[in-house]
């Protein structure tokens, strides 16, 4: 084909790449192999060392040595590059990092210095046709030794998960230090990309690569950290159009690339801390991530892999001496990765038989060094044969990782603290508080928005989620005072539970600080406009608190207008404060709560409020559960009394795993609501936290029974619906 048919020969190459790379992958991810080595061997089956032998016309026909196409799918590949580390980057979770920091350093920092520095000292012995410029020798012996240095974090991940060893205790280990590895990773070759750049190696150069990768990443991880976080906040808000935040990361990412393209260091490391800010973005849903994960899997990882299967020609391991060199890296890559692991593993205070774990579960390559090889590969510093014998390397160690691992992992016994905790985490996954992100305070200047933001800021507070604080201001009310009102309300307590948290964390060791600062953590608006309320339901929010002067209709069984029709544009918990002339309690004081429980996922919602205020507070949580009186005889037999004491028990176990402290208390009665009043009464709760199911025809609204316990308890309350 010509020149004319450059758009149709770019169609055919990725129409060919996307289906046999998804293909072969597939098969792969059937026998149990991350799916990525599927799209390499796409790339060599329609490499010059398979397709280009069997059918050499139509290999040429579809990949032409022509530099239009070349750089056509070459720009689509680094785009991919960058995609994939952005990826990498938003699923990096530093807390892994911190929460072992001395053993994942010093096996990180360990297990990265000593196959490098055989990696290094190995390619000094390559002879003389594998190195691509006889000038440029350092620089490929630096490439060659982060290369076989490095573990993949998303590999590592992906057998860990397979050998069922995520959640223990070594395998977060393992997946934090994979993690460093990968950070250190990015930064080396960002450094070596830069020395590369300037043409000669020189203590100028090094020194300007240092110093700018070093003020890159300060800016980044500190004001970068709060841009990124308001671009992706106020974009999700302000934007109408479809999927906005996407692009605004897209646009993070490339900008980010951009950067550390001027400053003369790689584009990748750009594109990977781009993922990390926007990874720690408290707004990222998992709903936004799972589609950008769709978006490059889909399509940006089999074309990168397939390309970069594509540079691979295994012919070269016809060649004995080729073979034999193959053979050295992969030995030096494995046993330099094991002892330095297992070196650093004891320097950090692991067991023999953990470090040896420990050691096993690095070995794991594959993307990252992929990706590496295929930076050195376009940048000129490494051969066609030096990239192939390096991708083989990452193959062959990865595939040797699991059964390894299992059988490692088989001879270091679970502790029955880490049982515990595997025990505590699966019954978590039930729970809905850990999930919520954000959180909505609507408030007009009554008694009840009060209550509503003071509870709104301890739970923004304690539960570390961005709380927006939405004024209904009357028309002759002045917006400003409104806000003062609502919003110092909410940081007064929210600050009253920071400074307890912090006051707890000078006395406990393994108190982790806030994730979000104050400043961060609770923003104010303020409006006149009814309609404003339900566009501001609908940007995102887990639950809202709600205190408005009447919520409730005494006549009927309807709620506030404003607030009915912020009901019915967000699908999500509501929390509506009542009685709040009641309340008067300091921000710093003990809770009293009462929470009536009957078992539905309404009442253990309200359980999860609650416990999660009683605990920022240090006060303390009564769980009621009123038997029904015509059920008393059924009662002595047992079947109601064993269902209504399973519910209590549940609700001690939410309070041990909380952190607070709780209390049971059973009552028999024909009325419910009478008994509860009783109950709030006699116990002179502080607070009743209720939780109700509502109710839909063209509004939502509580039914009868709901209605009636609302209004008969006229202790200060928190009505959670849903």
């Amino acid at each position: 084909m010509g020149d004319d048919h450059t758009i149709a020969i770019f169609a055919a190459e990725l129409i060919v790449l996307l289906f046999v790379g998804r293909l072969l992958g597939e098969g792969m991810a059937r026998m149990g192999q991350p799916a990525l080595f599927g799209q390499l061997l796409a790339g060599v089956v329609l490499g010059p060392s398979v397709f280009g032998v069997l059918m050499p016309v139509l290999h040429h026909t579809i990949f032409p040595a022509t530099s239009v196409t070349k750089s056509m799918i070459d720009a689509l590949s680094q785009l991919g590059i960058m995609m994939l580390l952005l990826l990498t980057g938003m699923e990096t979770n530093f807390a892994l990092v911190s929460s072992r920091s001395r053993a994942v350093i010093s096996t990180s920092v360990c297990g990265i210095a000593v196959p490098f520095a055989s990696g290094v000292a190995l390619a000094y012995t390559l002879p003389a046709g594998l190195i691509p410029s006889p000038g440029a020798q350092l620089v490929t012996a630096l490439f060659l030794g982060t290369a076989l240095s490095i573990s993949s974090v998303k590999i590592v991940a992906m057998v860990l998960m397979e050998v069922g060893a995520l959640r223990r205790d070594l395998g977060q280990l393992i997946l934090a230090t994979a993690i460093l590895d990968d950070t250190i990773a990015w930064v080396i070759i960002a450094v070596i990309a830069g020395i590369a750049a300037h043409g000669a190696v020189n203590i100028a150069s090094i020194s300007t690569s240092l110093v700018g990768t070093c003020f890159f990443l300060v800016i980044s991880f500190t004001i970068g950290r709060r841009v990124v976080a308001t671009i992706i906040r106020w974009t999700n808000d302000n934007l109408i159009i479809e999927v906005p935040v996407i692009t605004a990361i897209l646009l993070v990412m490339l900008a980010m690339a951009l950067s550390t393209e001027l400053i003369g260091v790689h584009t990748a490391l750009g594109a990977f801390v781009a993922g990390i800010l926007v990874g720690q973005s408290p707004i990222l849903t998992e709903h936004i991530e799972g589609e950008i994960r769709g978006f490059v899997l889909a399509f940006f990882s089999p074309v990168f892999f397939a390309v970069a299967g594509l540079g691979m020609d295994l012919r070269s391991f016809g060649d004995p001496t080729l073979l034999g060199f193959t053979l050295a890296i992969i030995l030096v890559a494995t046993i330099g990765k094991f002892l330095g692991a297992f070196a650093g593993g004891r320097l950090g205070g692991l067991s023999g038989r953990e470090s040896l774990a420990l050691a096993t579960g690095l070995n794991a390559r594959g993307s990252t060094e992929v990706i590496v090889a295929s930076i050195g590969l376009s940048m000129g510093v490494l051969s066609n044969q030096l990239y192939t014998m390096i991708v083989a390397m990452a193959i062959i160690t990865t595939l040797a990782m699991p059964p390894t691992l299992r059988w490692m992992l088989a001879r270091v016994p679970m502790g029955d603290d880490e049982a515990r905790r595997i025990e505590k985490e699966d019954a978590e996954e039930s729970e809905a508080l850990p999930k919520m992100e954000r959180a909505l305070v609507y408030l007009d200047d009554s008694p009840n928005a009060a209550l509503a933001a003071r509870l709104a800021g301890v739970f923004a507070a304690s539960q570390q989620v961005v709380t927006t604080v939405l004024h209904m201001a009357p028309v002759e009310q002045d917006g400003d005072v409104l806000e003062s009102l609502g919003m110092g309300n909410v940081m007064h307590a929210a600050r009253a539970v920071a400074e307890r948290e912090q006051a707890t964390a000078q006395v406990s060791d393994g108190a982790a600080p806030p994730r979000l600062k104050l400043d961060e953590l609770v923003q104010a608006k303020s409006t006149t406009v009814p309609d404003a309320i339900e566009r501001e339901a609908v940007k995102g929010y887990s639950i809202v608190f709600a205190g408005v002067r009447q919520p409730l209709s005494e006549a009927t069984q309807r709620f506030d207008p404003e607030l009915a029709s912020l009901m019915h544009a967000f699908d999500g918990p509501v929390a509506i404060a009542l009685n709040g002339s009641g309340f008067d309690l300091e921000p710093s004081a003990p809770l009293r709560i009462l929470v009536p429980t009957g078992g539905s996922s309404q009442a253990r919602l309200a359980t999860e409020v609650a416990l999660a205020l009683a605990k920022a507070t240090n006060g303390t949580v009564t769980v009621l559960h009123v038997f029904a009186a015509e059920g008393e005889t059924e009662f002595l037999r047992g079947r109601t009394r064993r269902l209504g004491l399973s519910v209590l028990v549940e609700a001690r176990r939410l309070g041990k795993r909380s952190g607070a402290r709780v209390e049971v208390m059973t009552s028999i009665s024909s009325h419910p609501e009478i008994a509860i009043r009783r109950a709030a009464l006699a116990g002179r709760y502080d607070l009743v936290v209720l939780g109700a199911s509502l109710r839909l025809s063209d509004r939502k609204f509580l039914g009868p029974a709901n209605q009636a316990l609302a209004q008969a308890v006229k202790t200060p309350t928190l009505l959670v619906v849903q």
